[in-house]
Parts: structure tokens; C-alpha cells; sequence
């Protein structure tokens, strides 16, 4: 399988070196623009170039390899619809209202955010397919968990340039070591291709993959850490995932960075 994983990155970084470009313009002359931390307007949505071209390096890796086919469907469903609510996000969303608490109560309220929406959006996604690849309620709650978090756990990143890549490239790389099936790890080296080529726009503050971008790379992270991974690892991912979104709720992951010097050294890295 290692001629796979390298032919999917080889894929995606050329179809992103031809794509992304075009994004970027179609983006800039539409005015899909937003600010940075800077107070900066740069186009916002790069993360539609993750959508376009993950659905085709995938498709004609399937075609190749005729690996569970109809597992990959699901998956290009999941990161398609998850993607097009990140969207909805990035050009609609009241940016006034913060955290899952926020969004809930806002619900409660008779108010209808599109935080709310993504929540319940990506519960029922991960829902539907960890029934799907489950063998038992076990596994059913473990994988609905697993997908779920980890979708908005990149997100709970992307506030600084690069900061949500460098935690997907982390825990991605982890995973690789320990998965215990290796058959699904052209999902993630199809994101190396992409990020070859997005990574340097990001760092650099020239363009946000917005909430669009950071979904589609945590419902990678999920989907693949449910395909791959043994139910202890699952359990393991699932501690760190629900001890960082509760300390997300509490404090600010950009005051703890900017206060330790390991973290502000890592999260400036290539800038």
C-alpha cells in the first residue's frame, strides 16, 4: 500500500498546485473576504480547495484499489456535507455567539445559530456512519464520540495561522503509529498533498480555510481514527478530546500558547 499512499499525495498536491490559485482568485474577486487577527481582509473559505480535491484523489484512488468502497462513499458524504455546514458558517455565522454552551443556549432560547446547525449536523453524521462500521453499542458510542470531537477539535484550533494544521499533522502522524489497520492511510496522505501546497498560505496570513477547512480536517481525523484504530486507542483519543473541549469552555488555548514557551515556539514555527 505505500505506492498508494504516495500516489494519493502525488495527486493532491499537483490538483491543489492548480487549484488552489483559481480558489484564492474566485474568492478575492467575489469579495469573500474576512479579518484576521490583524484586522486584515483576506479571502475566507480556502478550505473549499480541501472538499474538491479530497473528493478526487480519493475517488480515483477507489477506482485503483476497490478498497471498501462503499466505507470511502460514506466518508466523501461525511466530509462533503460537514464541509458545505463549515461554509454556511463562514458566510452567515454570528460570530457573537461562542462555544457549544453559547450555541445551545441560544437554541434554548428560540434562536437558531449556524454553530447550532454544524452540532447537530455533525452528531447525526457521525451517528449515521459509525452504525454503519460498528459491531456493537460499544463501538456505535465510541465511534459516534470519536467522529464528533474530533470535527470540532480542529476548530477549536484555527485561531492563529497554521495552528489547526500543525494539530492535524500531530495527531495524524500519531494515529499513523497507532492504527492497527493501514489499509485507510492514503485518507490522510491525500491531506499531506493538499497541505503541501495550502500550508504555506495559511502560515503566511494570505488566506483563511475557515470553519469549511478545519471540519473537513477533523472529520478526517475521526473518520479515519474509527476505520483504523483498536477500541482501547479509541478510548485513549476520546480522554484527550473531552479534557481539551472542556478546558475549551473555561480558557483561552491563545493565552496558554502565548504564555508558555515551548507552545509560542511551536505555534509560531514558519511563519
Amino acid at each position: 500500500m505505500n505506492y498508494i499512499n504516495i500516489l494519493s499525495l502525488t495527486i493532491s498536491a499537483i490538483l491543489s498546485y492548480i487549484g488552489s490559485p483559481m480558489i484564492f482568485h474566485m474568492l478575492t474577486s467575489s469579495k469573500t473576504l474576512s479579518l484576521n487577527y490583524k484586522n486584515e481582509e483576506i479571502p475566507i473559505c480556502m478550505g473549499l480547495l480541501f472538499i474538491f480535491v479530497q473528493i478526487i484523489t480519493v475517488s480515483m484512488i477507489l477506482l485503483l484499489t476497490r478498497t471498501k468502497t462503499i466505507y470511502m462513499i460514506y466518508y466523501l458524504f461525511a466530509l462533503t456535507l460537514i464541509g458545505l455546514v463549515g461554509l454556511l458558517d463562514d458566510l452567515i455565522g454570528d460570530k457573537n455567539v461562542k462555544g457549544f454552551k453559547g450555541h445551545i443556549k441560544s437554541f434554548f432560547k428560540g434562536g437558531l445559530t449556524t454553530g447550532g446547525i454544524r452540532a447537530g449536523i455533525v452528531f447525526v453524521i457521525s451517528l449515521f456512519v459509525s452504525i454503519i462500521i460498528s459491531k456493537n453499542i460499544t463501538d456505535i458510542i465510541a465511534n459516534t464520540l470519536i467522529i464528533a470531537l474530533f470535527t470540532n477539535f480542529t476548530n477549536l484550533f484555527d485561531l492563529r495561522p497554521g495552528r489547526s494544521i500543525k494539530v492535524f499533522i500531530l495527531f495524524s502522524i500519531i494515529m499513523l503509529f497507532t492504527s492497527n489497520i493501514s489499509e485507510y492511510n492514503f485518507l490522510l496522505y491525500s491531506f499531506y498533498g493538499i497541505l503541501i501546497i495550502y500550508f504555506p498560505l495559511d502560515l503566511k496570513a494570505k488566506a483563511m480555510m475557515g470553519d469549511v477547512g478545519s471540519n473537513v480536517l477533523g472529520i478526517t481525523l475521526g473518520v479515519y481514527c474509527a476505520f483504523t484504530h483498536s477500541l482501547i486507542w479509541k478510548f485513549i483519543y476520546l480522554f484527550i478530546l473531552i479534557a481539551v473541549h472542556i478546558l475549551a469552555e473555561k480558557v483561552s488555548f491563545s493565552k496558554i500558547i502565548e504564555n508558555n514557551k515551548v507552545l509560542k515556539f511551536i505555534d509560531d514555527l514558519w511563519r
